[in-house]
């Protein structure tokens, strides 16, 4: 079940105390506005300002790694991977303020850099179960939004700032940023959001040196003007970058081999919105977007991989009864462009061309909510073929029908099932910008196109039971529980190799080309529990899963390997949140833990057995946010985070084989206090 609500502005410690932390929902005068019923009925898939505050959020994983389901490691921005259920951030939906975003520049870097300071909420949609959430959606959806002039407005009030610094103690991170925004003539909003944040390389547990040597700078602007009532434009520019002293290869702990390297990564986001919403027959959203992802290497004389995506979406929702059934229609269109380059140069660029319709009818009958969609994509990669500068162009196209269908039903008490089937589709993307480059390692590519080359398909299935009761005026329980199991064909490789790689048509050295991988089935299981006593949370979570490859292709003494599948099986996740809110001196206190259990598995690439190890991570932390008074928009937030300096490496991380050399491992920072102190008038 989603629901919507409207905010007032409220205590963070008083928001808190009613929600034990894990979403933000609303205070005494909050007001319920549309109920919508899914099958991903739970309450834990969302992430609120409040949260993003009190964990003293530098990173992506600092706000996501509690949400089972997901899995998010790494040391620095550099190189922080989503992955849920198995898939990796190439196989999600990943979106900024509607906005999709295709990394792909360089496979040991993450695919996306964000700050937690201008998000405002995270939208989690773990799996796949309706055809609305977008293409190439493999193993789910992650929406960011990124905060408005609205929600840091007190009623009222026509204009306001909020200026904040923070620190960090293991990498002595610096942190300052500063807010503007305001209000005119009852229609206009505006905001401006600038932060700098620089920092050394950070120590692990056992010493080892991890992390890297840099700047982080991001800003953020936006414009809205509201008309005639029901209709609304905007505009926003949003832009992150990272730039110091960071391992070549950003998720491994390469530093001692003397593989450091001097460079730039950023994004930048552009989006224009227009929205009408006049009334429950219809709410249409209109979205265009232009985004950028690059890296900026010192090593090759300033050259510069990226990826540039531009994209519109066309959204609406139409509410009607008929009888006794009660319609919520979803219908729409999208539309996104991606293409990479290499400058200078860029000799062999890549572009997709994807196109989309989608329509979904929830249809609610009494207690029970049945969910039929269907999804068409036209998919398109135009590409190349040939060697060097003898090259002419190929074009791959798909074309595919996406059905889903989920169903809802309130037993009663409380209590709740659901179950849900979608099939899922990726075609082929561009190629990673730096292999784009027409030449790896020193050798010029083939290009080797593949006529029998299939995209990857799914057939994703869930179900669950969920139970959400009142224990009093102030106090309730919600528990859910979901099973999972995905099946994918074809899953899909771009590669270059040496000696050639198994499958390539040319069957020629140094050849870079896709080939299908074979597929897999990832099934598992999530729990989540949360209990609210009046000022005492308690949240609690656990996922496991299990990943069975088949029909690997072989290519020497090793296996071909997808670029979206997960590098191999995480051990089974256990978190537990505690907070309690001393409503009388406004202040919140919490305690998280995050454990890993040990676990023997297989990478994708081989049959080898290893056993990743088990940890255990605690972080404690505070925050004391005046309601009324003098110091009221003072907010404070600190805590010490890896409590007992545990040395590890992140399960959720793609490291060096866990072979027990450490040189190769990128080790989690250890004992770590911050601290990040801000105002707002």
């Amino acid at each position: 079940m989603k629901f919507r609500f409207k905010f007032s502005k409220i205590s963070l410690v008083a928001a808190l105390a009613l929600t034990g932390g894990a979403a933000v929902f609303a205070a005494d005068d909050a007001v319920l506005d549309t109920i919508e019923v899914t099958s991903t009925s739970g309450g834990y898939n969302k992430v609120g300002e409040a949260k993003i505050s009190t964990r003293n959020a530098n990173q992506v994983k600092d706000i996501l790694r509690d949400i089972p389901g997901v899995y998010v490691g790494g040391t620095n921005g550099m190189n922080q991977k989503i992955y849920m259920r198995g898939v990796s951030d190439r196989g999600l939906n990943i979106t900024i303020d509607g906005a999709k975003q295709n990394g792909n520049t360089f496979h040991h870097n993450a695919d996306l850099l964000i700050d937690p300071d201008l998000i405002k909420a995270v939208e989690v949609e773990a799996g796949a179960h309706s055809v609305v959430n977008g293409s190439g959606a493999l193993g789910g959806s992650v929406a960011f939004k990124t905060v408005d002039a609205s929600d840091l407005l007190e009623e009222g009030q026509d204009i306001g700032a909020k200026i904040k610094a923070g620190y960090t103690s293991n990498n002595e991170g610096f942190s300052q940023s500063a807010m503007l925004y305001g209000r005119a003539f009852d229609s206009l909003d505006l905001l401006a959001a600038f932060k700098h944040y620089g920092y050394g390389f950070s120590e692990a547990g056992n010493g080892k040196k991890t992390g890297g040597d840099g700047n982080d700078i991001n800003y953020l602007f936006k414009v809205g003007y509201s008309f005639l009532d029901a209709h609304k434009i905007s505009f926003s520019k949003e832009h992150m970058h990272y730039k110091g002293l960071y391992p070549m290869r950003a998720e491994f702990g390469s530093w001692l081999d003397g593989q450091l390297d001097n460079r730039k990564y950023e994004r930048d986001t552009h989006t224009i919105k227009y929205t009408y919403k006049p009334g429950d027959l219809l709410e249409l959203d209109v979205t265009g977007y232009h985004t950028k992802h690059q890296r900026i290497g010192s090593t090759s004389n300033g050259a510069k991989w990226g990826v540039e995506t531009k994209g519109a979406k066309i959204g609406a929702k139409t509410k009607v009864n008929t009888g006794d059934f009660a319609h919520t229609l979803r219908y729409g269109f999208d539309y996104y462009m991606s293409e990479n380059y290499v400058k200078p140069g860029n000799l062999t660029p890549e572009k997709v061309n994807n196109y989309s319709l989608y329509l979904e009818d929830a249809i609610k009958y009494g207690d029970l909510t049945v969910t039929p969609g269907v999804r068409y994509e036209r998919h398109e990669l135009k590409t190349y073929k040939g060697r060097a500068h003898n090259l002419s162009s190929y074009k791959y196209k798909f074309n595919e029908v996406s059905p889903a269908l989920a169903l809802d039903y309130e037993i009663g008490k409380g209590f709740g099932v659901f179950a849900s089937y979608a099939k899922v589709f990726r075609g082929p993307d561009v190629m990673e910008s730096m292999m784009a480059a027409g030449a790896s390692r020193g050798r010029a590519y083939n290009w080797s196109v593949n006529d029998g080359l299939k995209a990857t398909t799914g057939d994703a299935y869930e179900i669950g039971g969920r139970y959400k009761g009142e224990l009093g005026e102030s106090s309730s329980v919600n528990l859910v529980a979901k099973y999972f199991n995905t099946k994918y064909k074809n899953l899909i490789l771009d590669n270059n190799a040496a000696g050639g790689v198994v499958g390539c048509p040319s069957g020629l050295p140094n050849t870079l080309c896709r080939v299908n991988t074979g597929g897999a089935t990832i099934d598992g299981v999530e729990l989540f529990a949360r209990l609210n006593l009046a000022e005492l949370g308690l949240t609690a979570g656990y996922t496991h899963q299990k990943v069975s490859y088949k029909d690997r292709v072989k290519n020497g003494a090793s296996y071909l390997t997808s670029n979206v599948i997960g590098y191999r099986d995480q051990g089974d996740k256990y978190t537990f949140n505690a907070e309690y809110a001393f409503s009388s001196i406004d202040t919140l206190v919490g305690y998280n833990l995050i454990y890993f259990a040990s676990k023997n598995t297989v990478s994708a690439g081989d049959d080898k057995n290893v056993k990743i190890p088990s940890y255990a991570v605690s972080d404690i932390y505070a925050t004391y946010a005046p309601s009324s008074g003098k110091f009221k928009g003072l907010e404070i937030n600190a805590g010490i985070y890896n409590l007992f300096n545990k040395a590890y490496a992140s399960q959720a991380q793609r490291t060096a084989d866990y072979t027990g050399d450490p040189n190769y491992v990128d080790w989690e920072p250890g004992r770590n206090f911050k601290v990040n102190v801000s105002y707002k008038f």
